[in-house]
């Protein structure tokens, strides 16, 4: 989940420039998807950082019939399988804070927090059928072409930089928009999961976008432009090829570098200085951990920040700026949670969809 706000003026006495602000509300430094397939293929094992098995059965909560084909996977990862003919699933598992995510087409999602869990069978899970929506009425008239609002949506959710050129979403047609000229706001939701072909990092994206809105103001010199950037969804990746090339790897690493996961993974290891990232505070370089309280708890760490923010900058390049509201959790996948104590300013602020790396991702 994502919140674009005012543009921060803080550590600008040390010369950081931040053009955005991010409410960081995602599960990996990056978003949710609630995947609706029939198929999903079982991704080796060893490719997923997976030690135990989370096993279970899936049915129709109205008839108990079992649902063959449920997508079964964990948010924000390339981890899943789809149920077999008796409705059972096996899904590989470690301890770490990414939702178990249960969904078939033409019923509700069940999200099931795995937080404590090493290998076991989860009891029986029923989905509900969805319910048919009515319309809903508007009262005002959007005054904006589709053309233009579709430009916009894709602007803020796919991003605007070179990785962006080589996004596709493939059914942009399931995509509804509209302006609110009241609240100069822009929304948009889908009744299925948008399929996004990103060339750039060679993945298929998933994506349930369950909110999305831009909120816009006047400049001085009179235009209209997003001041302001939220989505949320719930995310599942699959290879868009069986054989990973060298420019797609390349591509890869260059966005993992210096992103936000790199960041939260590293802290996790206590490799920040290894892997060149810089704290500052009120604009010296302070000693790199002084300011973080970080304790153990099984595989998961809790990460408290001391200070108000601190400013991070990696490779001596990139600058970004880390701001919490509470506490928080990191697992060995370099995911945070909750996802709402997190507030990223600066480039880290800048991924979209486009940059977006599995959380099971390995460098």
């Amino acid at each position: 989940m994502f919140r674009l706000q005012n543009i921060s003026t803080l550590f600008k006495k040390i010369g950081f420039n931040f053009s955005k602000e991010i409410f960081y509300k995602s599960q990996n430094g990056k978003l949710r998807l609630l995947l609706l397939l029939t198929i999903i293929i079982l991704f080796p094992q060893e490719n997923c950082y997976a030690q135990n098995q989370l096993t279970g059965k899936v049915f129709s909560a109205k008839d108990s019939t079992a649902i063959f084909g449920a997508s079964v996977y964990f948010d924000g990862t390339s981890i899943g399988v789809s149920t077999n003919n008796q409705g059972y699933y096996k899904i590989p598992f470690k301890e770490n804070n990414s939702s178990l995510v249960i969904s078939s087409l033409g019923y509700d999602p069940v999200i099931i927090n795995t937080n404590g869990y090493t290998s076991i069978t989860l009891p029986n899970i029923y989905l509900k059928e969805k319910l048919e929506e009515l319309n809903t009425v508007h009262l005002e008239t959007d005054p904006w072409t589709r053309l233009r609002k579709l430009r916009v949506f894709k602007k803020e959710f796919l991003g605007s930089n070179k990785p962006a050129l080589s996004c596709k979403i493939i059914n942009e047609d399931s995509i509804e928009l509209r302006y609110i000229p009241s609240s100069k706001t822009l929304v948009a939701s889908s009744d299925e999961p948008l399929i996004i072909e990103n060339k750039y990092l060679g993945y298929v994206i998933r994506y349930n976008l369950t909110d999305f809105e831009v909120k816009f103001k006047t400049s001085s010199g009179g235009l209209t432009l997003p001041f302001s950037t939220y989505y949320e969804g719930f995310s599942f990746f699959e290879p868009l090829r069986k054989k990973l090339s060298k420019k797609i790897t390349k591509n890869r690493k260059l966005s993992y570098l210096g992103s936000s996961l790199h960041f939260m993974r590293s802290l996790y290891e206590k490799n920040l200085d290894e892997d060149n990232f810089k704290i500052f505070y009120e604009r010296f370089h302070v000693p790199t951990y002084k300011y973080f309280d970080i304790s153990q708890n099984q595989s998961i760490k809790m990460v408290e920040l001391m200070v108000d923010e601190i400013a991070i900058l990696y490779n001596d390049f990139h600058q970004s700026g880390l701001k919490t509201k509470s506490k928080f959790t990191i697992d060995y996948f370099g995911n945070h949670s909750p996802p709402e104590s997190i507030i990223l300013k600066g480039d880290m602020s800048k991924e979209r969809i486009s940059e977006l790396l599995p959380l099971n991702y390995k460098l």
